[in-house]
């Protein structure tokens, strides 16, 4: 729209113009010493407006000529960087597809552009996963040097890497030089948690249990088996620290997971607390039901059996007839030498698909009752249902 007004305004101002120079041409003197030049004004206003023209072309290309090294230089650059993040990309392909040598040539050629940073990081990696450890370390060391403040990144990654392999000491040392630098660092202390499982050292582990269910880094589901895995250590490793101390360190919420809970029974069943692991698989079972309580608790020799069949009849009356806990009962009623009523439990469990413990078990009782048949046959049925056969019927 300004262009159109710009040009009626143009065009107008010439009409104007034309019409005065028609009427009266006028003329232009321009005297100097004793030369005179003389034009008609319609001339010399052409002549003003191609040597402006020609002014503005000439400091324009005086610009240019002036700005090209610069222009060439960023033009080289963004071509470098361009080949740069061509090299990085395909480097990171040939990574993930398992072609190790060629990521590596492609990801050190990268790191001499503007990602040296990721790209000395992942030609890391590439030379782990091919076994190469020196070169491995080369990178690390150079990523450190070129980027001091991206030290953490580089801990996490050889530590990552060191977990990865099963070199826990090394990946503990960089994780514990990680730890002593300044600033928060999740993935460190989920490393660490790692670190500590792996080498059996139970009590470090819950130390950072609380710091490390505060964060984002792991699953629910690994956060339990990483509290259960400390608490089953610290009840059963000879020689460690006070295991209820050590319980109570543990946040409320971890201890009212239904692992923690199975693997501090385990723990109290172990060093003798019967009446103390029997407690905490009941708290498992208060509100929901789970399987593996009902296993741990059925099997507690230090509780008299009559006792937990009592236990068992009660969860009965309250989840129904599970085949878990029909076939609990069954165990827990040989014990007590209640043939009959084992039968009985089978039976239903049998009926309810329990697995191939519930027709081994019938088969035991068979057995003792001198029903022969009867014994091979459900010995028959459990061996099928635990191994099945090839063509998966």
């Amino acid at each position: 729209m300004r262009a159109l007004l710009a040009f009626i305004l143009a065009v107008a101002a010439a009409v104007t113009v034309g019409i005065l120079l028609s009427r009266e041409p006028g003329y232009v003197l321009v005297a100097y010493g004793t030369t005179r030049v003389e034009f008609t004004l319609f001339a010399f206003l052409l002549i003003y407006l191609a040597a402006l023209l020609a002014g503005g072309g000439l400091w324009t290309l005086v610009r240019r000529l002036r700005g090209m090294p610069g222009g060439w230089r960023r033009m080289r650059a963004g071509r470098a960087r361009r080949r740069a993040e061509t090299m990085y990309a395909s480097g990171l392909v040939a990574l993930a597809e398992g072609r190790l040598a060629i990521a590596e040539r492609a990801l050190e050629y990268a790191a001499r552009g503007a990602l040296t940073l990721p790209a000395l990081l992942a030609a890391a990696r590439a030379a782990d996963h091919a076994g190469a450890r020196e070169r491995r370390d080369r990178y690390l060391q150079q990523a450190w040097e070129t980027y001091p403040k991206a030290a953490p990144a580089v801990l996490l990654t050889q530590a990552e890497l060191d977990l990865d392999r099963g070199d826990y000491e090394h990946a503990l040392a960089a994780l514990q030089k990680l730890r002593g630098t300044r600033g928060a660092h999740p993935l460190a202390v989920r490393d660490l948690a790692r670190v500590y499982a792996a080498l059996g050292d139970h009590a470090k582990l819950i130390g950072l249990l609380p710091e490390l269910s505060r964060g984002e880094t792991v699953s629910d589901e690994e956060l339990e088996r990483l509290a259960a895995d400390a608490v089953r250590g610290v009840f059963t490793a000879p020689g460690s620290a006070d295991p209820a101390s050590q319980w109570r360190r543990l946040p409320a919420r971890l201890r009212e997971r239904p692992a923690v809970r199975r693997a501090a029974a385990a723990g109290r069943a172990a060093t003798g607390d019967a009446e103390r692991a029997g407690d905490l698989l009941a708290r498992n079972l208060k509100d929901a039901f789970d399987p593996e309580s009902v296993r741990s608790y059925a099997a507690l020799d230090g509780i008299p059996a009559g006792t937990r069949m009592r236990m068992l009849e009660r969860w009965l009356e309250r989840y129904g007839d599970e085949p878990v806990l029909l076939t609990e009962a069954a165990r827990v009623a040989l014990d007590l030498s209640l043939w009959g009523q084992a039968r009985s439990y089978l039976e239903q469990a049998r009926s309810h698909g329990a697995g191939p413990e519930a027709a081994l078990l019938a088969g035991r009782i068979a057995e003792r009752e001198g029903r022969s048949s009867d014994a091979l046959a459900c010995y028959r049925d459990g061996l099928q249902a635990a191994v099945p056969a090839p063509d998966g019927r």
